[in-house]
Formats: structure tokens, C-alpha cells, sequence
């Protein structure tokens, strides 16, 4: 089950069909991702694959691989690549390894949210280190919004 669910996540980003990825999800459910932030909802995940995806990229290949699911938390380690399309790094390739976290309910998604490392696609774009900068505290300032218990840890 959690492998075709994964297989068929991927098939549906990388051909923007947002109506097929938002049913993996709750009505409810949300889409955590590192660089839009947080979408929450079926027609908002929809939105989110059309108008911010496959606005800034093309060309996408995302596979998952490495399964591991226990009870209703599933993991998986995936590569995954695109071209940009926004226009000051428009053509150039980024490739990134990451690791995507999947916790389920009644058989679909309620939230699916992923560890990788930005910086690694921000490099291969070739953004300015200050731009660089910027964007790293804005993550770090979510990471703590989405984990209070982040800012206990002394």
C-alpha cells in the first residue's frame, strides 16, 4: 500500500495533476513543504502543485525508495530533480536527496512533510549567498512555529 501510495504521489507531482495528488490526502490534510511552506486542504494542495510547482519548474523526476511504515507513520528516502523556470535561474538542473515523513489516517495522508537540504538546491541555482541568508532564517523561524519544542531544547 505505501509504496504504490508514494508511487503514485510522485506520478501525480511530476505531471501536475493536483485534483489525483490532493485525493491522496484528508479533506483536511496537509502538505508541509520546505520551500512554500504549509498547505492545508485539498483544493489549497491543488494549488499549491499548479501554482507554485509547476510555476517555478519543469522537467521534474521524483522517486521514492527505502520504505519504512509502522502503524500510520511512513518514511521514505527519495531523489529528486528539476529545471527552473524562474527567470533568474531559468534552465539550470537542481538535483537533491531528501527524506519525506508520511502520517496517515483512514488509508490517506493528514500530513505529509519532508527533511532536505535547501541549500543544496539554492547552490546548484547559484543564489546569492545574502539571498541565501535570508531564506535559511525564514525556514529556521518555521521550523520553530511548526515545533514549539524546538525552542526548550537547551
Amino acid at each position: 500500500m505505501f509504496e504504490t501510495l508514494t508511487k503514485n504521489f510522485t506520478k501525480y507531482i511530476c505531471q501536475n495533476d493536483g485534483e489525483s495528488l490532493a485525493n491522496l490526502f484528508l479533506k483536511d490534510g496537509c502538505y508541509h513543504d520546505y520551500i512554500y511552506g504549509n498547505f492545508r486542504g485539498r483544493k489549497n494542495i491543488s494549488i499549491m502543485l499548479s501554482d507554485y510547482f509547476h510555476r517555478d519548474g519543469e522537467d521534474f523526476f521524483w522517486e521514492m525508495y527505502d520504505h519504512a511504515l509502522e502503524n500510520n507513520l511512513g518514511y521514505v528516502k527519495y531523489r529528486f530533480s528539476f529545471i527552473s523556470k524562474i527567470p533568474d535561474y531559468k534552465g539550470r538542473k537542481v538535483i537533491i536527496p531528501g527524506i519525506s515523513c508520511f502520517e496517515f489516517k483512514d488509508s490517506l495522508i493528514k500530513n505529509y512533510s519532508e527533511a532536505v537540504n535547501g541549500g543544496l538546491a539554492m547552490v546548484q541555482l547559484g543564489v546569492n549567498p545574502l539571498k541565501m541568508e535570508k531564506v535559511f532564517l525564514k525556514w529556521l523561524k518555521r521550523s520553530f512555529n511548526d515545533d514549539p519544542n524546538l525552542s526548550e531544547i537547551k
